[in-house]
């Protein structure tokens, strides 16, 4: 469910990729949001999937 929706807003992805762009996603919210005890919603989270994406094919 959550790569197809990640999918629709920028495009295939690759096994390695979705794990990666997921690996960062989670360390982002456990640094910015469980951190400061703030709820996450799954429209947050393909936010920062999406931004996570784009740095990653920027570094890539």
């Amino acid at each position: 469910m959550l790569r197809q929706a990640l999918e629709r807003r920028i495009g295939s992805l690759s096994n390695i990729e979705f794990v990666t762009i997921m690996a960062m996603t989670t360390e982002d919210i456990k640094f910015n949001r469980i951190r400061f005890k703030k709820c996450t919603s799954l429209n947050y989270i393909l936010d920062i999937a999406e931004r996570s994406a784009l740095v990653l094919k920027r570094c890539a």
